[in-house]
């Protein structure tokens, strides 16, 4: 369990945790906090969660919830109230918590002494499965249980027959797969019978290691597949889930198939055939082909390193991945930055890179890399972040510190929102909407105690890597990055 506690009723649960086992982690705020525990939950399979107290720290989680839900990630928000009791009498801190949180979540319940068991339970059991989020629990222990109802969601399409959608994959010439968030990780053997180019989403990366024949790079609905998508004969989507595809139109008139691991709602892409149950009960075996996978990748790789700088960020990348183990993990921010880390890091294995998707929300990779590396003490945690998404969650360095977790927290540091730079026309504000100023996050670091270094020469980029791996200890590399290549990265990447 993660938090930032209040008093009373908080404490008092932290220290019943802790006498049955439970792990507490201080952190300095709300939403880093929600963020590591969310990461935590998703590396290990199981849940975690954050502790927060009433008023503002229910405020401040919002965010953290809202990733926790859109990212289908397990996440239990444990707040404490204002008694039911004393709300005629105390306004100080009084706000209805429960509806601030339930938009952001699954369910929201108070809950109280006279809670029991199963409805426990059955709470708690809506964020453990496929489509993960968010629950919160308000803890008013002299009032009665209240729990929300199961959220509405959308029905999914009448499951069809495997026999049914194993034909018209068969008849399928040249179909292109699409592996999302929900794939099974056992998914190799299956794609390698069906041997059709293989597309992920950001978070299905690893359905395929690198360098497999049939990997043809990431799914976003934007420009470097697009083509590719154009030219199928079928589309089969496996495991994809609506809140992962940028906003737009679907590529292509090809028909659609889902094969569902978890029973999902398809509105986005056109789907009109759907399995609910393992790919392997319908994916056919087909002649192997790649058709042109590992070409595609590596041409969308070439556009993209046209504009190449000794010290812009697909060097930056390209040396991390170059020294960093191959199951070593990979938390990203929302950025510029991540336009070239996704294209190019090696991704081996499902959940090995995290990124919030869903919400897309900056100061993500800082807390998340905290989080895995909790759940995975013995690998080694890479977290690349722009500065601005750095600075949101800077005190979480200390946390890092005090941890003492081995983690390398690499800045991709120009002093401005890049991204939003790179949206900016005329009539939308100057410099003063994107701009910051300098700063020395190596310094920032080493006052909370971590190795640090400040890279400012494409030369020294594998020597700071190799010094981060073998410290086995926080330690922070402020890049001064060359950003002038991100205007040609962006057009690649979105046309």
């Amino acid at each position: 369990m993660f938090g930032v506690p209040g008093g009373g009723p908080n404490l008092e649960l932290i220290g019943e945790l802790e006498r049955n086992g439970i792990e507490f982690v201080l952190a300095h705020g709300e939403s880093g906090a929600a963020m590591m525990a969310s990461a935590h939950g998703l590396t290990t399979g199981t849940l975690s969660a954050v502790v927060v107290t009433r008023g503002p720290g229910v405020s401040s989680v919002v965010n953290g919830a809202a990733q926790a839900t859109l990212d289908r990630a397990p996440l239990v928000v444990i707040t404490d109230t204002v008694p039911m009791s004393q709300r005629e009498r105390v306004a100080h801190q009084r706000f209805d918590q429960r509806a601030v949180l339930r938009p952001v979540t699954l369910r929201t319940a108070r809950i109280g002494d006279d809670v029991t068991a199963e409805e426990m339970v059955d709470l708690l059991s809506c964020v453990d499965g496929g489509r993960s989020g968010a629950v919160h629990l308000d803890l008013d222990a002299g009032a009665s249980t209240d729990i929300d109802p199961p959220r509405s969601v959308d029905q999914p399409m009448t499951a069809a027959a495997a026999d049914v959608v194993r034909v018209r994959l068969e008849g399928s010439e040249h179909p292109v797969v699409i592996t999302g968030i929900h794939a099974p990780d056992n998914l190799s053997g299956p794609l390698e019978s069906f041997g059709a180019p293989v597309l992920t989403t950001y978070q299905g990366a690893g359905a395929l290691a690198e360098g497999h024949p049939l990997l043809a790079g990431m799914f976003t609905n934007a420009e470097p597949e697009r083509q590719l998508l154009v030219d199928a004969d079928m589309v089969v989507l496996i495991g994809f889930d609506d809140v992962e595809p940028m906003p737009g139109p679907w590529p292509g008139t090809a028909e659609v198939v889902a094969i569902d691991p978890v029973p999902t709602s398809h509105r986005f892409a056109p789907v009109s055939w759907a399995y609910v149950g393992e790919p392997a009960d319908v994916l056919p075996e087909r002649r192997p082909s790649h058709s042109g996978a590992r070409e595609h990748l590596r041409s969308v790789r070439a556009r993209l390193s046209d504009a190449a700088r000794p010290l812009g960020p697909i060097e930056l990348v390209r040396s991390a991945a170059e020294v960093w183990p191959d199951d070593g993990m990979v938390t990203v921010d929302a950025g510029a930055h991540f336009l070239a880390v996704l294209p190019f890091w090696p991704v081996t294995r499902r959940r090995q890179l995290l990124i919030s998707n869903g919400l897309a929300t900056m100061g993500y990779a800082l807390p998340a890399a905290i989080g895995a590396s909790l759940a995975s003490p013995d690998r080694s945690v890479l977290s690349l972040t722009g500065d601005g998404g750095l600075q949101m969650m800077l005190a979480e360095l200390e946390t890092l510190q005090r941890l003492q977790l081995p983690v390398c927290v690499t800045v991709f540091n120009d002093s401005e929102l890049t991204l939003i730079k790179l949206k900016q026309r005329d009539g939308q504000g100057d410099q003063r909407a994107i701009r910051y100023g300098a700063s020395n996050f190596a310094a920032i670091a080493e006052g909370f105690g971590m190795l640090a270094t400040v890279v400012d020469n494409a030369e020294n980029l594998h020597e700071a890597f190799r010094s981060a791996l073998d410290a086995r200890a926080p330690y922070l590399i402020d890049v001064r990055i060359d950003p002038t290549e991100y205007r040609h990265i962006m057009a690649v990447s979105r046309g």
